[in-house]
């Protein structure tokens, strides 16, 4: 499973050269996190003076260079409570 260093919210800026003479000036907005394909995180962005969305591979965003701190990796966030059921067993009646 890759790890995926950003979330949706978070502000990037890519390489330099990533595009080429695409290339977009400014920083973007995450807007989500794509299924892994080829073993890279992508990640569907919108830069500042676009109108229209990206798909970035999460090796082409400059980490130094990037405005937002990269959340922490899943092995090390915090443990979620565990989720309760939406059925409760409790009231479930069976008629014999």
């Amino acid at each position: 499973m890759a790890y995926r260093r950003y979330s949706p919210g978070d502000t990037i800026m890519l390489k330099h050269g990533v595009l080429g003479g695409a290339q977009p000036l400014g920083s973007g907005d995450i807007l989500s996190i794509l299924p892994a394909a080829q073993g890279f995180v992508h990640y569907r962005v919108r830069f500042q003076n676009e109108n229209f969305e990206r798909s970035i591979r999460q090796d082409d965003i400059d980490v130094q260079a990037s405005p937002s701190s990269p959340s922490l990796p899943e092995a090390e966030a915090a443990p979620e409570k565990p989720k309760s059921s939406w059925i409760n067993s409790n009231v479930i009646r069976i008629r014999k």
